[in-house]
Protein backbone atom coordinates (compact mmCIF):
# COMPACT_ATOMS: atom_id res chain seq x y z
CA UNK A 1 0.00 0.00 0.00
CA UNK A 2 1.21 3.69 -1.11
CA UNK A 3 2.25 5.73 1.70
CA UNK A 4 0.30 8.43 2.80
CA UNK A 5 3.31 10.77 2.33
CA UNK A 6 4.02 9.72 -1.09
CA UNK A 7 3.31 12.07 -4.28
CA UNK A 8 0.70 10.15 -5.68
CA UNK A 9 -1.58 10.85 -2.44
CA UNK A 10 -0.58 14.19 -1.70
CA UNK A 11 -1.88 15.31 -5.31
CA UNK A 12 -4.82 12.78 -5.80
CA UNK A 13 -2.57 11.33 -9.14
CA UNK A 14 -3.01 8.02 -10.67
CA UNK A 15 -0.27 5.04 -11.19
CA UNK A 16 2.29 6.52 -13.23
CA UNK A 17 2.34 3.93 -15.73
CA UNK A 18 -1.33 5.52 -16.64
CA UNK A 19 0.43 8.85 -16.73
CA UNK A 20 2.48 8.10 -18.63
CA UNK A 21 0.07 6.94 -21.56
CA UNK A 22 -2.17 9.87 -20.70
CA UNK A 23 0.86 12.02 -21.71
CA UNK A 24 2.30 9.94 -24.79
CA UNK A 25 -1.46 10.04 -25.91
CA UNK A 26 -1.52 13.84 -25.77
CA UNK A 27 1.42 14.59 -26.98
CA UNK A 28 2.78 11.98 -29.44
CA UNK A 29 0.41 14.14 -32.64
CA UNK A 30 2.32 17.02 -31.43
CA UNK A 31 5.83 16.30 -33.11
CA UNK A 32 4.24 15.68 -36.38
CA UNK A 33 1.27 18.44 -36.47
CA UNK A 34 2.89 21.69 -34.83
CA UNK A 35 3.64 23.52 -37.92
CA UNK A 36 3.89 27.37 -37.72
CA UNK A 37 6.13 28.72 -34.57
CA UNK A 38 5.60 29.12 -31.13
CA UNK A 39 3.01 31.29 -31.31
CA UNK A 40 1.07 28.69 -33.15
CA UNK A 41 2.37 25.91 -30.62
CA UNK A 42 0.89 27.86 -27.99
CA UNK A 43 -2.33 28.31 -29.67
CA UNK A 44 -2.66 24.41 -30.12
CA UNK A 45 -1.57 23.53 -26.55
CA UNK A 46 -4.21 25.43 -25.40
CA UNK A 47 -7.01 24.11 -27.42
CA UNK A 48 -6.01 20.48 -26.96
CA UNK A 49 -5.01 20.49 -22.97
CA UNK A 50 -6.97 23.44 -21.70
CA UNK A 51 -10.28 23.50 -23.75
CA UNK A 52 -10.53 19.86 -25.03
CA UNK A 53 -9.03 18.03 -22.30
CA UNK A 54 -8.82 20.80 -19.36
CA UNK A 55 -5.31 20.00 -17.43
CA UNK A 56 -5.54 23.63 -16.13
CA UNK A 57 -7.46 26.49 -16.29
CA UNK A 58 -7.18 29.13 -18.32
CA UNK A 59 -5.57 31.80 -16.12
CA UNK A 60 -2.51 29.23 -15.39
CA UNK A 61 -2.27 28.74 -19.19
CA UNK A 62 -1.90 32.64 -19.22
CA UNK A 63 0.66 32.85 -16.60
CA UNK A 64 2.62 29.85 -17.65
CA UNK A 65 2.77 30.79 -20.86
CA UNK A 66 3.92 34.62 -19.94
CA UNK A 67 6.41 32.90 -17.30
CA UNK A 68 7.74 31.08 -20.58
CA UNK A 69 7.56 34.45 -22.14
CA UNK A 70 10.00 35.62 -20.04
CA UNK A 71 12.52 33.42 -19.79
CA UNK A 72 15.30 32.56 -21.99
CA UNK A 73 15.04 29.28 -24.46
CA UNK A 74 12.55 27.87 -26.51
CA UNK A 75 9.07 29.52 -25.13
CA UNK A 76 6.83 26.97 -26.92
CA UNK A 77 8.73 23.87 -26.04
CA UNK A 78 9.66 25.10 -21.82
CA UNK A 79 5.33 25.83 -22.21
CA UNK A 80 4.47 22.14 -23.05
CA UNK A 81 7.22 20.68 -21.00
CA UNK A 82 5.80 22.80 -17.54
CA UNK A 83 2.13 22.06 -18.84
CA UNK A 84 2.87 18.14 -18.43
CA UNK A 85 5.11 19.02 -15.60
CA UNK A 86 2.59 20.20 -13.62
CA UNK A 87 -0.50 17.61 -14.34
CA UNK A 88 2.02 14.37 -14.04
CA UNK A 89 5.42 15.05 -12.34
CA UNK A 90 8.91 14.56 -13.97
CA UNK A 91 9.07 11.90 -15.87
CA UNK A 92 6.24 12.41 -17.85
CA UNK A 93 7.07 15.88 -18.73
CA UNK A 94 10.44 14.60 -19.77
CA UNK A 95 8.50 12.26 -22.20
CA UNK A 96 6.17 15.28 -22.83
CA UNK A 97 9.17 17.14 -24.36
CA UNK A 98 10.70 14.03 -26.16
CA UNK A 99 7.45 13.44 -27.83
CA UNK A 100 7.18 16.92 -28.96
CA UNK A 101 10.57 17.68 -29.85
CA UNK A 102 12.31 14.40 -31.32
CA UNK A 103 10.53 13.81 -34.55
CA UNK A 104 11.60 17.13 -35.99
CA UNK A 105 14.66 16.69 -34.34
CA UNK A 106 15.44 13.57 -35.84
CA UNK A 107 14.55 14.72 -39.81
CA UNK A 108 16.60 17.69 -39.33
CA UNK A 109 19.64 15.60 -37.92
CA UNK A 110 19.37 13.48 -40.86
CA UNK A 111 19.05 16.47 -43.42
CA UNK A 112 22.32 17.86 -41.89
CA UNK A 113 23.74 14.10 -42.47
CA UNK A 114 22.88 13.48 -45.68
CA UNK A 115 22.11 16.63 -47.44
CA UNK A 116 23.97 19.69 -45.60
CA UNK A 117 25.94 20.98 -48.13
CA UNK A 118 23.09 20.69 -50.68
CA UNK A 119 23.23 23.89 -52.80
CA UNK A 120 19.70 25.45 -54.56
CA UNK A 121 16.52 27.66 -53.52
CA UNK A 122 13.61 26.11 -51.92
CA UNK A 123 11.59 25.25 -54.85
CA UNK A 124 8.31 26.80 -55.47
CA UNK A 125 5.44 23.84 -54.31
CA UNK A 126 7.31 23.74 -51.10
CA UNK A 127 6.77 27.17 -50.75
CA UNK A 128 3.13 26.96 -51.11
CA UNK A 129 2.93 24.14 -49.06
CA UNK A 130 4.37 25.90 -46.25
CA UNK A 131 2.48 28.96 -46.82
CA UNK A 132 -0.97 27.00 -46.67
CA UNK A 133 0.19 25.45 -43.49
CA UNK A 134 1.25 28.53 -42.22
CA UNK A 135 -2.08 30.21 -42.91
CA UNK A 136 -4.21 27.35 -41.31
CA UNK A 137 -1.87 28.21 -38.24
CA UNK A 138 -2.78 31.74 -38.66
CA UNK A 139 -6.32 30.77 -37.91
CA UNK A 140 -5.41 28.69 -35.03
CA UNK A 141 -3.72 31.75 -33.32
CA UNK A 142 -6.74 33.72 -33.95
CA UNK A 143 -9.31 31.48 -32.62
CA UNK A 144 -7.11 30.94 -29.09
CA UNK A 145 -6.48 34.67 -29.08
CA UNK A 146 -10.19 35.04 -28.95
CA UNK A 147 -10.98 32.58 -26.48
CA UNK A 148 -8.43 33.61 -24.12
CA UNK A 149 -9.54 37.14 -24.37
CA UNK A 150 -12.91 35.85 -22.85
CA UNK A 151 -11.51 34.85 -19.39
CA UNK A 152 -8.08 37.28 -19.49
CA UNK A 153 -9.42 40.69 -20.72
CA UNK A 154 -13.06 41.25 -19.06
CA UNK A 155 -12.84 44.75 -17.59
CA UNK A 156 -11.06 48.28 -18.88
CA UNK A 157 -7.56 47.79 -17.72
CA UNK A 158 -7.18 44.86 -18.73
CA UNK A 159 -8.68 45.50 -22.46
CA UNK A 160 -6.07 48.55 -22.42
CA UNK A 161 -2.83 46.31 -21.34
CA UNK A 162 -3.78 43.74 -24.09
CA UNK A 163 -4.07 46.68 -26.34
CA UNK A 164 -1.13 48.41 -25.91
CA UNK A 165 0.98 45.05 -25.67
CA UNK A 166 0.01 43.92 -28.58
CA UNK A 167 0.46 47.37 -30.94
CA UNK A 168 4.04 47.62 -29.00
CA UNK A 169 4.76 44.27 -30.24
CA UNK A 170 3.78 44.54 -33.60
CA UNK A 171 5.46 47.59 -34.16
CA UNK A 172 9.07 46.82 -32.54
CA UNK A 173 10.96 44.06 -31.82
CA UNK A 174 14.31 43.33 -29.57
CA UNK A 175 14.95 40.77 -27.23
CA UNK A 176 14.79 42.70 -24.00
CA UNK A 177 11.03 43.88 -25.15
CA UNK A 178 9.06 41.19 -23.91
CA UNK A 179 10.11 41.00 -20.07
CA UNK A 180 9.96 44.34 -20.19
CA UNK A 181 5.83 43.95 -21.48
CA UNK A 182 5.34 41.70 -18.39
CA UNK A 183 6.78 43.21 -15.55
CA UNK A 184 5.67 46.85 -16.81
CA UNK A 185 1.63 44.99 -17.28
CA UNK A 186 2.28 43.36 -13.77
CA UNK A 187 3.53 46.35 -12.47
CA UNK A 188 0.32 48.54 -13.33
CA UNK A 189 -2.57 46.08 -12.53
CA UNK A 190 -0.92 45.81 -8.85
CA UNK A 191 -0.85 49.65 -9.02
CA UNK A 192 -4.07 50.17 -9.94
CA UNK A 193 -5.87 47.18 -8.06
CA UNK A 194 -4.19 47.89 -4.64
CA UNK A 195 -4.03 51.62 -4.76
CA UNK A 196 -6.53 53.60 -7.58
CA UNK A 197 -9.13 50.91 -7.77
CA UNK A 198 -10.19 51.01 -3.78
CA UNK A 199 -9.56 54.48 -3.89
CA UNK A 200 -12.56 55.05 -6.88
CA UNK A 201 -14.68 52.75 -5.19
CA UNK A 202 -14.58 54.68 -1.67
CA UNK A 203 -14.87 58.17 -3.62
CA UNK A 204 -18.05 56.59 -5.16
CA UNK A 205 -19.53 55.33 -2.20
CA UNK A 206 -19.11 58.46 -0.58
CA UNK A 207 -21.00 60.62 -3.37
CA UNK A 208 -23.94 57.80 -3.27
CA UNK A 209 -24.34 58.33 0.32
CA UNK A 210 -24.35 61.89 -0.05
CA UNK A 211 -27.25 61.76 -3.19
CA UNK A 212 -29.29 59.21 -1.43
CA UNK A 213 -29.43 60.78 1.93
CA UNK A 214 -30.49 63.96 0.05
CA UNK A 215 -33.43 62.02 -1.82
CA UNK A 216 -34.51 59.86 1.62
CA UNK A 217 -34.60 63.90 3.26
CA UNK A 218 -36.54 65.53 0.95
CA UNK A 219 -40.21 66.87 1.18
CA UNK A 220 -43.62 65.57 -0.71
CA UNK A 221 -44.32 68.55 -2.39
CA UNK A 222 -48.52 67.94 -2.11
CA UNK A 223 -48.24 67.03 1.70
CA UNK A 224 -45.32 68.79 3.05
CA UNK A 225 -44.23 66.15 4.96
CA UNK A 226 -40.74 64.54 4.51
CA UNK A 227 -40.91 61.29 2.80
CA UNK A 228 -40.60 57.75 4.40
CA UNK A 229 -36.71 56.61 4.25
CA UNK A 230 -36.29 53.71 1.94
CA UNK A 231 -33.54 51.17 3.38
CA UNK A 232 -31.24 51.05 0.65
CA UNK A 233 -29.46 47.81 0.35
CA UNK A 234 -25.86 47.53 1.46
CA UNK A 235 -23.19 46.82 -0.32
CA UNK A 236 -22.04 43.69 1.95
CA UNK A 237 -25.47 42.54 1.51
CA UNK A 238 -24.87 39.37 -0.18
CA UNK A 239 -27.70 39.73 -2.73
CA UNK A 240 -26.36 43.11 -3.48
CA UNK A 241 -24.75 43.87 -7.50
CA UNK A 242 -23.08 46.16 -8.19
CA UNK A 243 -23.29 46.45 -12.12
CA UNK A 244 -20.76 48.59 -12.55
CA UNK A 245 -17.97 48.27 -10.58
CA UNK A 246 -16.24 45.22 -12.30
CA UNK A 247 -16.12 46.98 -15.57
CA UNK A 248 -15.44 50.75 -14.34
CA UNK A 249 -12.65 49.73 -11.96
CA UNK A 250 -11.28 46.25 -12.45
CA UNK A 251 -9.79 44.01 -9.81
CA UNK A 252 -10.59 42.25 -6.88
CA UNK A 253 -13.50 43.64 -5.22
CA UNK A 254 -15.76 42.00 -2.42
CA UNK A 255 -18.70 43.28 -4.32
CA UNK A 256 -20.41 40.76 -6.83
CA UNK A 257 -19.77 42.04 -10.43
CA UNK A 258 -21.47 40.59 -13.90
CA UNK A 259 -20.04 37.63 -14.69
CA UNK A 260 -18.66 36.94 -18.41
CA UNK A 261 -21.77 35.08 -19.24
CA UNK A 262 -24.36 37.59 -18.24
CA UNK A 263 -22.24 40.18 -20.91
CA UNK A 264 -22.16 37.66 -23.31
CA UNK A 265 -25.71 37.21 -22.85
CA UNK A 266 -26.77 40.97 -23.06
CA UNK A 267 -24.75 41.67 -25.77
CA UNK A 268 -25.73 38.70 -28.58
CA UNK A 269 -29.20 37.02 -26.96
CA UNK A 270 -29.99 33.58 -27.17
CA UNK A 271 -27.42 32.87 -30.25
CA UNK A 272 -24.57 33.00 -27.48
CA UNK A 273 -25.91 29.95 -25.69
CA UNK A 274 -22.87 27.94 -27.14
CA UNK A 275 -20.04 30.88 -26.68
CA UNK A 276 -21.52 30.44 -23.43
CA UNK A 277 -21.09 26.72 -22.73
CA UNK A 278 -17.58 27.18 -23.93
CA UNK A 279 -16.81 29.14 -21.61
CA UNK A 280 -18.54 27.12 -18.86
CA UNK A 281 -16.01 24.46 -19.93
CA UNK A 282 -13.11 26.82 -19.54
CA UNK A 283 -13.75 27.95 -16.17
CA UNK A 284 -15.08 24.13 -14.16
CA UNK A 285 -11.94 21.88 -13.64
CA UNK A 286 -13.59 18.58 -14.03
CA UNK A 287 -10.89 16.96 -12.43
CA UNK A 288 -9.79 16.16 -8.70
CA UNK A 289 -6.44 16.01 -9.65
CA UNK A 290 -4.25 18.49 -7.80
CA UNK A 291 -1.62 20.70 -9.61
CA UNK A 292 1.36 18.63 -9.24
CA UNK A 293 4.81 20.20 -7.69
CA UNK A 294 7.84 20.04 -5.20
CA UNK A 295 9.87 22.04 -2.42
CA UNK A 296 11.60 25.21 -2.94
CA UNK A 297 14.41 23.74 -1.75
CA UNK A 298 14.30 21.08 -4.90
CA UNK A 299 13.41 24.68 -7.41
CA UNK A 300 16.62 25.94 -6.15
CA UNK A 301 18.89 22.89 -6.83
CA UNK A 302 17.57 23.01 -10.10
CA UNK A 303 18.44 26.28 -10.67
CA UNK A 304 22.14 25.64 -9.43
CA UNK A 305 22.37 22.89 -12.47
CA UNK A 306 21.42 25.24 -15.05
CA UNK A 307 23.69 27.97 -13.43
CA UNK A 308 26.90 25.66 -13.36
CA UNK A 309 27.09 24.61 -16.97
CA UNK A 310 26.28 28.41 -17.71
CA UNK A 311 29.85 29.20 -16.20
CA UNK A 312 31.64 26.60 -17.17
CA UNK A 313 30.05 27.51 -21.20
CA UNK A 314 31.31 31.35 -20.47
CA UNK A 315 34.53 30.22 -19.56
CA UNK A 316 35.26 27.99 -22.46
CA UNK A 317 34.52 30.99 -24.20
CA UNK A 318 36.40 33.14 -22.95
CA UNK A 319 39.55 31.10 -22.42
CA UNK A 320 39.29 28.46 -25.68
CA UNK A 321 40.35 30.03 -28.82
CA UNK A 322 37.79 29.53 -31.65
CA UNK A 323 38.94 26.39 -33.87
CA UNK A 324 38.02 26.85 -37.60
CA UNK A 325 36.61 23.07 -37.15
CA UNK A 326 33.78 22.36 -34.96
CA UNK A 327 34.60 20.43 -31.86
CA UNK A 328 32.51 18.88 -29.49
CA UNK A 329 33.72 20.92 -26.32
CA UNK A 330 32.94 24.45 -28.28
CA UNK A 331 29.51 23.52 -29.77
CA UNK A 332 28.42 22.45 -26.07
CA UNK A 333 29.48 25.55 -24.85
CA UNK A 334 28.29 27.60 -27.43
CA UNK A 335 24.93 25.81 -27.58
CA UNK A 336 24.33 26.18 -23.93
CA UNK A 337 25.02 29.46 -24.15
CA UNK A 338 22.93 30.48 -26.72
CA UNK A 339 20.05 28.51 -24.83
CA UNK A 340 20.78 30.29 -21.81
CA UNK A 341 20.51 34.26 -23.02
CA UNK A 342 18.29 34.17 -26.31
CA UNK A 343 14.56 35.74 -25.22
CA UNK A 344 11.74 35.47 -27.63
CA UNK A 345 12.71 31.80 -29.09
CA UNK A 346 13.10 30.66 -32.62
CA UNK A 347 13.39 34.36 -34.58
CA UNK A 348 15.44 35.88 -32.19
CA UNK A 349 17.81 33.04 -31.92
CA UNK A 350 18.44 33.01 -35.79
CA UNK A 351 20.99 35.71 -36.01
CA UNK A 352 22.99 34.52 -32.94
CA UNK A 353 23.33 31.04 -33.94
CA UNK A 354 24.98 32.36 -37.75
CA UNK A 355 27.23 34.49 -35.71
CA UNK A 356 28.59 31.17 -33.42
CA UNK A 357 28.74 28.91 -36.85
CA UNK A 358 29.18 30.54 -39.98
CA UNK A 359 31.21 33.61 -38.47
CA UNK A 360 33.33 30.85 -36.83
CA UNK A 361 33.87 28.60 -40.13
CA UNK A 362 32.50 25.88 -39.58
CA UNK A 363 29.66 26.13 -42.12
CA UNK A 364 28.68 27.78 -45.18
CA UNK A 365 26.33 30.44 -45.86
CA UNK A 366 24.28 28.69 -47.85
CA UNK A 367 24.32 25.33 -45.40
CA UNK A 368 23.24 27.64 -42.62
CA UNK A 369 20.21 28.84 -45.27
CA UNK A 370 19.33 25.29 -46.45
CA UNK A 371 18.78 24.54 -42.93
CA UNK A 372 16.92 27.65 -42.38
CA UNK A 373 14.55 27.57 -44.92
CA UNK A 374 13.82 23.49 -43.98
CA UNK A 375 13.02 24.50 -40.21
CA UNK A 376 10.67 26.78 -40.81
CA UNK A 377 8.87 23.94 -43.35
CA UNK A 378 8.95 21.39 -40.42
CA UNK A 379 6.89 20.87 -37.15
CA UNK A 380 7.89 21.43 -34.28
CA UNK A 381 10.46 23.87 -31.98
CA UNK A 382 12.59 26.32 -34.03
CA UNK A 383 15.17 25.09 -31.96
CA UNK A 384 15.81 21.38 -33.63
CA UNK A 385 17.62 23.74 -36.20
CA UNK A 386 20.47 23.39 -33.77
CA UNK A 387 20.58 19.35 -34.50
CA UNK A 388 21.08 20.37 -38.33
CA UNK A 389 23.74 22.83 -37.33
CA UNK A 390 25.66 20.55 -34.78
CA UNK A 391 25.44 17.52 -37.70
CA UNK A 392 26.29 19.49 -40.50
CA UNK A 393 29.24 21.32 -38.13
CA UNK A 394 30.63 18.12 -37.20
CA UNK A 395 30.68 16.16 -40.81
CA UNK A 396 32.67 19.50 -42.80
CA UNK A 397 35.29 18.59 -39.29
CA UNK A 398 35.15 15.09 -40.63
CA UNK A 399 33.80 13.96 -37.09
CA UNK A 400 30.64 12.21 -36.11
CA UNK A 401 27.57 14.42 -37.42
CA UNK A 402 24.78 12.32 -35.32
CA UNK A 403 27.28 13.20 -32.23
CA UNK A 404 26.97 17.09 -32.59
CA UNK A 405 23.02 16.82 -33.21
CA UNK A 406 23.06 15.34 -30.43
CA UNK A 407 25.34 17.37 -28.05
CA UNK A 408 23.82 20.41 -29.91
CA UNK A 409 20.15 19.64 -29.14
CA UNK A 410 20.89 18.99 -25.55
CA UNK A 411 22.52 21.89 -25.00
CA UNK A 412 20.01 24.33 -26.62
CA UNK A 413 17.01 22.94 -25.16
CA UNK A 414 18.52 22.06 -21.58
CA UNK A 415 18.85 25.52 -19.91
CA UNK A 416 15.45 26.71 -20.59
CA UNK A 417 13.79 23.57 -18.91
CA UNK A 418 15.85 23.62 -16.44
CA UNK A 419 14.81 27.03 -15.08
CA UNK A 420 11.20 26.58 -15.84
CA UNK A 421 11.73 23.83 -13.88
CA UNK A 422 13.19 25.81 -10.72
CA UNK A 423 10.36 28.38 -10.96
CA UNK A 424 7.03 26.04 -11.21
CA UNK A 425 7.15 25.35 -7.54
CA UNK A 426 7.39 29.28 -6.40
CA UNK A 427 4.77 30.16 -8.98
CA UNK A 428 2.86 27.58 -7.45
CA UNK A 429 3.30 28.92 -3.71
CA UNK A 430 2.78 32.21 -4.69
CA UNK A 431 0.08 32.95 -7.69
CA UNK A 432 -3.02 32.60 -5.08
CA UNK A 433 -1.89 35.28 -2.77
CA UNK A 434 -3.56 38.56 -3.43
CA UNK A 435 -0.66 40.80 -4.45
CA UNK A 436 0.12 37.86 -7.02
CA UNK A 437 -3.02 38.09 -8.64
CA UNK A 438 -3.01 41.56 -9.16
CA UNK A 439 0.13 41.37 -10.54
CA UNK A 440 -0.68 38.33 -12.95
CA UNK A 441 -3.98 40.06 -14.14
CA UNK A 442 -1.74 42.46 -15.53
CA UNK A 443 0.68 39.81 -16.59
CA UNK A 444 -1.80 37.91 -18.28
CA UNK A 445 -3.41 40.49 -20.28
CA UNK A 446 -0.24 41.51 -22.21
CA UNK A 447 0.55 37.85 -22.79
CA UNK A 448 -3.08 37.80 -24.03
CA UNK A 449 -1.92 41.08 -26.36
CA UNK A 450 1.20 38.81 -27.45
CA UNK A 451 -1.13 36.48 -28.93
CA UNK A 452 -3.03 38.49 -30.62
CA UNK A 453 0.28 40.63 -31.94
CA UNK A 454 1.15 37.31 -33.03
CA UNK A 455 -1.17 36.32 -35.77
CA UNK A 456 -0.71 39.64 -37.22
CA UNK A 457 3.10 39.19 -37.73
CA UNK A 458 2.71 35.87 -38.42
CA UNK A 459 0.48 36.97 -41.52
CA UNK A 460 2.77 39.33 -42.49
CA UNK A 461 5.87 36.08 -42.34
CA UNK A 462 3.42 33.92 -44.42
CA UNK A 463 2.79 35.96 -47.30
CA UNK A 464 6.21 37.15 -47.76
CA UNK A 465 7.21 34.51 -50.43
CA UNK A 466 4.31 35.68 -52.53
CA UNK A 467 1.29 33.76 -53.84
CA UNK A 468 -2.46 35.12 -53.25
CA UNK A 469 -3.28 37.10 -50.36
CA UNK A 470 -6.94 36.98 -50.88
CA UNK A 471 -6.66 32.99 -50.64
CA UNK A 472 -4.22 32.95 -47.61
CA UNK A 473 -6.99 34.29 -45.69
CA UNK A 474 -9.68 31.94 -46.52
CA UNK A 475 -7.43 29.08 -45.08
CA UNK A 476 -6.96 31.19 -42.18
CA UNK A 477 -10.88 31.87 -42.13
CA UNK A 478 -11.24 28.35 -42.83
CA UNK A 479 -8.94 27.20 -39.99
CA UNK A 480 -10.70 29.24 -37.42
CA UNK A 481 -14.33 27.83 -38.47
CA UNK A 482 -13.46 24.48 -38.39
CA UNK A 483 -11.41 23.91 -35.16
CA UNK A 484 -13.52 26.51 -33.62
CA UNK A 485 -17.46 25.54 -34.12
CA UNK A 486 -17.13 22.24 -36.15
CA UNK A 487 -15.08 21.13 -33.50
CA UNK A 488 -12.78 19.42 -36.64
CA UNK A 489 -9.46 18.41 -34.84
CA UNK A 490 -6.30 20.32 -34.69
CA UNK A 491 -4.21 17.59 -36.77
CA UNK A 492 -6.69 17.67 -39.98
CA UNK A 493 -6.84 21.45 -39.16
CA UNK A 494 -2.90 21.51 -39.93
CA UNK A 495 -3.27 19.13 -42.90
CA UNK A 496 -6.52 20.76 -44.68
CA UNK A 497 -4.34 24.20 -44.65
CA UNK A 498 -1.70 22.28 -46.34
CA UNK A 499 -3.78 20.54 -48.99
CA UNK A 500 -5.18 23.87 -49.91
CA UNK A 501 -1.64 25.56 -50.28
CA UNK A 502 -0.86 22.76 -52.41
CA UNK A 503 -3.84 23.20 -54.20
CA UNK A 504 -3.10 26.83 -54.79
CA UNK A 505 0.31 25.73 -56.48
CA UNK A 506 -1.68 23.35 -59.03
CA UNK A 507 -3.67 26.11 -59.63
CA UNK A 508 -1.44 29.04 -60.56
CA UNK A 509 2.32 27.94 -60.53
CA UNK A 510 3.52 31.68 -60.32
Amino acid sequence: MASTNSPSNRYNLPPLKDRLLETFHAYFKFGYTTFGGPSVHAAILYDDLVVRRKWISSEQFAELFAICQSLPGPGSTELAYSLALVRSGFLCSILAFLNWSIPGAIVMTVIGVLIGGVKGGIPLWATRLEQGLASAAIGLVALAAYRMSTSLATDKLTRALALIAGSVTVLYSAPWLLPVIMVTGGFTSYIFDAFVAPLARSWKEAREVRENGKKTKAEDPETGHVAQEVELPSRTDSNFVDTDADDEYGGPSTMKAPSIHSSIRSRFGADSAPMQSNLEDLETDTTARKTFSYSKKLGFAFFLVFLVPFIAAILVRALVPTSPTAQYSQLASSFYFVGSIIFGGGPVVIPVLKAYTVDSGWMTDQQFLVGLALIQSLPGPNFNFACFLGAVAMANANGNAVGGAIVCYLAIFLPGLILQTAIVPFWLLVRERPAVKMIFRGVNACALGLVFSATWLLWIQANHPGGSDGYHAVIASTAFVASGFLDIPTPLVIILGGSMGALEYLFNKK
